[in-house]
């Protein structure tokens, strides 16, 4: 799967340079034979530096427009930002023509009184920028147009196309999204079928148990816990943050009692406060069944899982740590590690990606001998 992977990416990559290679190409083309070229009517030095003009301004402006403006305020529809970054940008590219007229002015044909057949193009822009100054573009129409016209024309084509293209991308990753985010759903749902039954019959075993051993009421009842939590608490879009931290705290006791204190070292560390935020229910533990699935599980020596919780203000950071087992370590770091854990761990990242798409930071670090997932969410709050 790697190599093919790989593949998938050198051809994509590829495709992107022949794109902006053909990009490039075709400004050129345009500029120099089949707009500024022919329009200029003048010498070959006036001539070819126009040319180079036109080309440095629409490449320069199609890519700060298409990759810092478009994506960051005219997608998330910030207006007023986008609208200033346009006018910023028009006003910097009507002091390049400007000054670039200026300059070109005593080098031009209209000197050349002996073969001069008709004015020159350098020579009719230069009568009416000179009167107007270097704010010119804000302050009279025809300049304003004039600089639209030689500077933006064939940009504004490049940026339609690049926008409808972002736009529908945009459109489908997010229907990929919910359709995924629809199938986990009703995969949950079709999970609640039989532990309701398994949930009702822990209640009865406590009530059996209680007076009898305690230990064993007490695995009971944090089992319950679990089970209550898993039925009804992802009812809600968010729940408390206290309750999902409380939930890990007693999936983390059981394993504690599944495991011997001897062989396993299982911590829950928390600093901060919790109260007043919410998250999406059951998001975090993946992350700790993936530990005890490929690093505890399948150890026969001395192991470890420690998780921590710190919340800052509105943040909150979750770090998961667990050791590896010798056999995972034989296998350049492990195939299921890289695999991250498999469908709990792939159906996790799709919810962040759908419901923290720019709150959130994944990382994961693995050597031989550890295993760490860190992830730092911005919560809502209650």
């Amino acid at each position: 799967m790697a190599p093919l992977r790989s593949f998938a990416f050198t051809k994509k990559f590829f495709f992107r340079i022949i794109l902006h290679a053909l990009l490039i190409i075709f400004t050129w083309i345009i500029g120099k034979y089949l707009a500024v070229g022919p329009l200029t009517k003048d010498n070959s030095f006036v001539t070819n530096a126009l040319c180079i003009l036109f080309f440095a301004q629409t490449i320069a402006i199609y890519y700060f427009l298409s990759a810092f403006v478009f994506p960051r305020f005219l997608y998330k529809k910030k207006i007023i930002p986008f609208l200033f970054w346009l006018l910023v940008s028009f006003l910097i590219i009507y002091w390049t023509n400007y000054a670039s007229i200026i300059e070109l002015y005593p080098y031009s044909n209209k000197f050349d009184l002996v073969n001069k057949t008709q004015e020159t193009w350098v020579k009719n822009v230069y009568g009416y920028i000179n009167n107007n100054g270097w704010f010119g573009c804000f302050t009279d129409q025809k300049i304003a147009f004039w600089n639209y016209s030689f500077s933006f024309g064939i940009v504004t084509f490049y940026l339609c196309v690049k926008a409808f293209a972002d736009i529908l991308f945009i459109q489908t990753k997010n229907l990929i999204l919910e359709r995924d985010n629809l199938a986990l759903e009703l995969d949950f749902l079709k999970s609640q079928i039989n532990p309701h039954f398994l949930f009702n019959t822990l209640n009865s075993i406590y009530t059996r148990t209680v007076d009898i051993d305690e230990q064993a009421s007490d695995l009971v009842l944090k089992l319950s816990d679990l089970m209550r939590y898993s039925l009804y608490g992802v009812n809600e879009e968010k729940v408390p943050l206290t309750e999902e931290l409380e939930y890990i705290r007693n999936y983390l006791e059981l394993e504690k009692y599944r495991h011997p204190n001897n062989l396993v070292d299982i911590s829950f560390a928390m600093d901060g406060e919790a109260s007043g935020l919410k998250i999406a229910p059951l998001l975090l533990i993946s992350f700790v069944e993936n530990a005890f699935k490929h690093g505890v599980n399948l150890s026969r020596k001395s192991s470890y899982v420690y998780v921590s919780a710190v919340i800052e203000e509105d943040v909150l950071y979750f770090t998961v740590q667990n050791s590896l087992p010798d056999r995972v370590k034989s296998f350049t770091v492990g195939a299921a590690v890289k695999k991250s854990g498999g469908i709990g761990l792939v159906n996790t990242r799709k919810r962040l990606n759908l419901l923290y798409s720019d709150r959130h930071d994944l990382n994961v670090r693995h050597t031989d001998d550890e295993y760490e997932v860190m992830i730092g969410i911005r919560l809502d709050k209650a």
